[in-house]
């Protein structure tokens, strides 16, 4: 009898693997962690197989664990990096060079001479996007330029240059099928949102051939069946594909307009669904698209935060002022005084409105006495600042319908920082007790293609709210720290400037 679904959750630091039983309860999780390769300063890049064997592992793990059979596996689902690519052969699935992961930066001077020769705002009113190394076009560029097994491939028409799910469902499927999913390729700069097709303009303009890209489908959608020499026996369909950070949107059940979620993981995500039709927003900030569970689609406000959890590592393993994120979870702050040491939190850079790819970040108002734990609550309160600065934007361009903001990521347990946001943007904040919302989501979409759900209403019944962060009546005192924050990443980016 089938009675379970498998989320992979493949992460940027880790993969996740997940078994849900039909009616949601949490059965297993496996956790495998993924190599970080530094080639050179700025770069950032995994090895496929590596990645390729943490989802083996973790499968393998969840079936033992929960002592069952490969047989009653009625489905998978798995989410992605959303701007990681990976280039490989068609017809062998041999990598073409290692995954390059969205956090890399070697494609800034490429993208500051694109902006010198073409008007950016052509790109984003196609792709909801910015001409950013964030995103996966310029990195697929790098490649056909600077890579010698790419253009040889390329040469003999058997390259695929895509997202890594396109890479991961072609091997987990028994290199049948080459298909990527809506969100996925919203994250690309080359799919036009507004005709949900690949735009021949943007193909041209990053020099990528047509013929390289995958076939895009809904994200709830049977994506093929196993190969159970990969999938330790399972031969089943894979009947979800999407963005983990869109996973993690439908996972907190954000399925209409106004309901957003802010995940604190590796990096930072505010995505605010806004329904059926764009907005037009005078600010720099991204529209991208919602998961795709039946004919139409939503769009989302994404707003990201390059470095959160990383702020974090650095905490504990550079500059050694803490020795674990639990210690840090169990610090106590006196709230009751004002905290004058502030951080900007562009470690890697800082996007949405700036969008300076090579910023750094810094610390505002040490002195003598100056204390650790006043730079581990700077660093928490920073992180914070970045996602108000990110809603009054959202508000600031028209939209104020946010009615109601759900939370997750590791670093969201951390009460002193959810509580902060709270406090800052003046709205209950919900913490769900499943914190694996990202494999929740992939449950949920997997689960509604294998027909366990015909509507969404009785999924918004299966959320259970572990704590409600209520904001304080007066928060003014934390305003006027933001406005001073908000000068702090002026003095950054005038920095910034100077030096270039």
């Amino acid at each position: 009898m089938k009675e379970y679904i498998i989320s992979i959750d493949q992460g940027t630091t880790a993969t996740k693997v997940v078994l849900h039983s039909l009616n949601g309860e949490l059965k297993a999780i496996s956790t495998h962690p993924i190599k970080q390769i530094y080639p050179k300063d700025g770069w950032v890049e995994h090895d496929p197989f590596n990645i390729l064997e943490s989802i083996k592992k973790g499968i393998r793990d969840v079936i033992n664990k929960s002592n069952i059979v490969s047989k009653q596996i009625l489905a998978i689902g798995i989410d992605n990096q959303g701007e990681t690519i990976i280039a490989f052969d068609k017809n062998t699935g041999e990598p073409l060079y290692n995954a390059i992961v969205w956090q890399d930066r070697r494609t800034s001077s490429f993208c500051n001479q694109l902006k010198e020769k073409i008007e950016e705002k052509i790109i984003t009113e196609k792709t909801g996007l910015f001409l950013d190394p964030y995103f996966s076009a310029p990195k697929m560029n790098w490649l056909i330029n600077n890579v010698d097994k790419v253009r040889s491939s390329l040469n003999k028409r058997n390259a695929i240059i895509a997202t890594s799910d396109v890479w991961l469902l072609f091997m987990l499927t028994g290199k049948k099928n080459i298909l990527t999913d809506v969100t996925t390729a919203s994250r690309t700069l080359l799919f036009n949102i507004n005709t949900l097709q690949w735009d021949n303009d943007l193909l041209a303009l990053f020099d990528i051939p047509k013929y390289t890209m995958p076939k895009v489908v809904p994200s709830s959608y049977q994506f093929g069946f196993t190969d159970p020499v990969i999938c330790e026996g399972i031969a089943a369909p894979v009947n979800a594909s999407v963005v983990d950070q869109q996973a993690s949107l439908f996972g907190h059940t954000c399925f209409h307009k106004g309901e957003a979620k802010i995940t604190y993981g590796t990096g930072g995500f505010l995505l605010l669904n806004i329904g059926r039709k764009r907005i037009k927003l005078n600010d720099r900030i991204s529209t991208t698209l919602a998961a795709q569970y039946d004919k139409n689609v939503n769009y989302a406000i994404d707003g990201g935060v390059y470095c959160v959890a990383s702020c974090i590592n650095w905490l504990i393993n550079e500059l050694r002022i803490v020795s674990s994120p639990k210690e840090i979870d169990e610090m106590k702050f006196d709230t009751g005084k004002v905290c004058n040491t502030y951080f900007v939190p562009s470690m890697a850079g800082i996007s949405a409105p700036y969008w300076k790819s090579d910023v750094n970040g810094a610390f505002f108002g040490l002195s003598l006495n100056t204390k650790g734990e006043d730079l581990v609550r700077a660093v928490h309160e920073g992180i914070a600042y970045r996602f108000l600065e990110i809603v009054d934007i959202i508000k600031k361009n028209g939209f104020k319908e946010i009615t109601s903001i759900s939370v997750d990521g590791g670093v969201s347990k951390n009460n002193f920082l959810i509580q902060y946001q709270a406090d800052l943007l003046g709205t209950k904040i919900k913490r769900p007790a499943v914190r694996e919302t990202t494999s929740l989501g992939c449950f949920y979409l997997s689960g509604l293609k294998s027909g366990i759900w015909n509507d969404l209403d009785s999924l918004k019944d299966k959320t259970v709210i572990e704590k409600v962060f209520s904001p304080e009546k007066d928060n003014s005192r934390k305003i006027k720290n933001y406005k001073k924050w908000q000068i702090a990443v002026e003095s950054v980016l005038n920095w910034h400037e100077g030096i270039s």
